[in-house]
């Protein structure tokens, strides 16, 4: 049998999830990047993006917003400032919060808003 990730996916709120994967691509800090087994040992800034947890022929899908990740020994650990499966996401309410957050004035704290709301869009259309 093939070599699988053990993974965990934990946010402040839940386990977001939990189980074996043939492969993910991991939103990081500086782009994003794909885990097979026998990856090498690595810690990770998490930037805002889609996370995908590839089973076979289905993938998991997730918006994350930051935080850790660390893979050793074909085990990963995606420790998220906040995350959200697809199938948990309200699409109409991401709209609005994407509408919400370009009718702010031009700010750090904006990009961040609008960038977080385009990603829960993103996932949810998936």
């Amino acid at each position: 049998m093939a070599a699988k990730l053990d993974v965990s996916v934990i946010s402040p709120e839940k386990l977001l999830f939990h189980g074996d994967a043939d492969s993910i691509v991991v939103p990081g800090s500086e782009g994003g990047f794909g885990v097979y087994p026998g990856h090498t040992s690595l810690v990770s800034l998490l930037g805002i993006g889609v996370l995908e947890v590839r089973q076979g022929n289905k993938t998991k899908i997730a918006a994350i917003e930051g935080g850790f990740f660390e893979v050793r020994d074909n085990k990963v650990t995606i420790l998220t400032d906040h995350g959200s499966l697809k199938e948990d996401i309200d699409l109409a309410a991401a709209q609005k919060a994407l509408e919400e957050a370009e009718a702010l004035p031009a700010s750090s704290e904006k990009n961040t808003l609008v960038l977080k709301a385009k990603t829960r869009i993103l996932a949810a259309s998936r």
